[in-house]
């Protein structure tokens, strides 16, 4: 299925495929072939993958509860924590998103978020073919506008937010906007089907995706105007608890996640669960043995005398939550440190800079480079810095470990942008293995625990 990506064409290696071993090649355009391939020139490719996967596989989304979860932030977090929530109600489940694919606690690594179409049927036939019954995954606009997602049937989709990003790939918001609402569009007119769309009641795009969709509508939000909403809020790092105001009355939630996006997060899950037919009481009983979501507003090894939090921010929105919710737990100097990513949307640098300013200190890094200059990338995040108390490197690891050798106990750390992502993409595309958390701790354990460590294998 030779596809025109967004950065290069399938029919580049046609030559490449039929040495080893294609016979039939599906294109956009006539192309000098061999006389043992064939070729079949249809309008959109992508669409006739779907359409192949769909009956390759055997239609394998049929015999599972299909989630799918879209926004700028929070679709990791909330794909994650409904995937931990079916599992501790008894479910057999599958994720696929940003942080890799699981079957109940198996985990693989994924190159993306959404995946292209034939990938993605693959791994939902592995999800049936384990008798998961609930299959829950980040879609990304990328995966919405070049169509891999066509033919998945959702049951449920989940909206979380929309704030500026991806503006390299989209146009402008207008167009991420309702690039997003094609999960809402596309959940399809069979209204004899159970189908539900779940949209944040804080987000004016609900108005618009709740136009898009024929399927009744659950809202949540942070005040009474939503149909699910939290009072009598309690925080620390340990947790937040609140009461969640239901349509089916009030109830208590003791939640191991920190902040009130979190707050956000986690009643989409427990409205995922209710809208499957679970009982409220029985939900909240699993919600406070749930797991932690990695890289996400995660503190590392809380035994330490400093508090490194790690986090996948890398958006304005994201970035000024994650601190407006550490900092009132705060007992010494915050420190933010985030970075720029190379050949991606530079409009936002200077007010990502301007933001991580908020902390008593910045540190400012590149992040996945690319063919970018990682000092350009740099001074974007300089230009909106408010105060002179920041500094930076060109190289991120440095930075990391800059952050831990200039704190002191009571201290807390913020490394935002790059959450558990386990790489760094440098110059032509190489992925160069990197991980904040190790690095971090690595630097923390060394200052902290030198007569305990040994070569960080023992404490990492």
């Amino acid at each position: 299925m030779a596809i025109k990506g967004h950065q290069t064409d399938g029919l580049y290696f046609a030559d490449d495929v039929i040495q080893r071993g294609c016979r039939f090649i599906v294109a956009d355009r006539y192309i000098d072939l061999p006389d043992h391939v064939g070729l079949l020139v249809v309008k959109d490719p992508g669409k006739t993958a779907a359409l192949f996967a769909e009956y390759i596989y055997d239609f394998p989304h049929e015999s599972q509860t299909m989630i799918g979860v879209t926004g700028t932030n929070g679709k990791t977090t909330v794909s994650t924590m409904i995937h931990n929530l079916s599992m501790a109600l008894g479910k057999k489940s599958a994720y696929l998103g940003t942080n890799g694919f699981m079957i109940n606690e198996d985990h693989i690594v994924s190159a993306n978020t959404t995946p292209e179409t034939t990938r993605l049927h693959k791994r939902l036939r592995e999800a049936h073919e384990n008798d998961t019954e609930v299959f829950t995954m980040e879609v990304s606009s990328h995966g919405l506008k070049l169509g891999r997602t066509f033919g998945v049937n959702f049951d449920i989709a989940i909206f979380t937010n929309l704030t500026q990003d991806h503006l390299d790939f989209h146009n402008s918001m207008d167009e991420y906007g309702h690039i997003k609402g094609l999960l809402f569009s596309q959940l399809g007119q069979d209204v004899k089907k159970h189908k539900y769309v779940v949209l944040n009641n804080d987000d004016k795009w609900s108005e618009v995706y709740k136009d898009m969709t024929p399927f009744e509508t659950i809202s949540y939000g942070m005040d009474s105007t939503a149909d699910f909403y939290p009072t009598e809020i309690e925080g620390s790092l340990e947790g937040f608890n609140f009461t969640l105001n239901t349509p089916e009355g009030r109830f208590k939630v003791n939640s191991p996640f920190v902040g009130e996006y979190n707050i956000q997060n986690l009643m989409c899950a427990i409205i995922s669960e209710w809208l499957q037919g679970y009982e409220f009481e029985r939900i909240l009983e699993a919600v406070p043995a749930m797991k932690p979501v990695d890289g996400r507003l995660e503190v590392l090894d809380p035994s330490l005398p400093v508090n490194i939090i790690i986090d996948f921010a890398h958006t304005p929105d994201a970035l000024r939550k994650v601190i407006n919710t550490v900092q009132p737990f705060v007992s010494g100097k915050l420190t933010c440190l985030i970075g720029m990513t190379g050949e991606r949307d530079y409009s936002k640098g200077a007010e990502m800079g301007e933001i991580a300013t908020l902390a008593d200190y910045a540190i400012f890094t590149p992040d996945n480079p690319a063919n970018d200059d990682p000092a350009m990338l740099v001074k974007l995040l300089e230009e909106g810095a408010v105060h002179d108390n920041f500094t930076s490197f060109t190289d991120r690891e440095e930075g990391i470990i800059h952050a831990v050798n200039n704190a002191e106990p009571g201290d807390t750390i913020i490394l935002a942008c790059k959450g558990r992502e386990p790489y760094q993409i440098v110059e032509d595309y190489v992925k160069m293995p990197h991980r904040d958390d190790l690095i971090a701790l690595d630097a923390a354990y060394r200052k902290y625990r030198s007569e305990e460590y040994v070569d960080g294998s023992s404490k990492i």
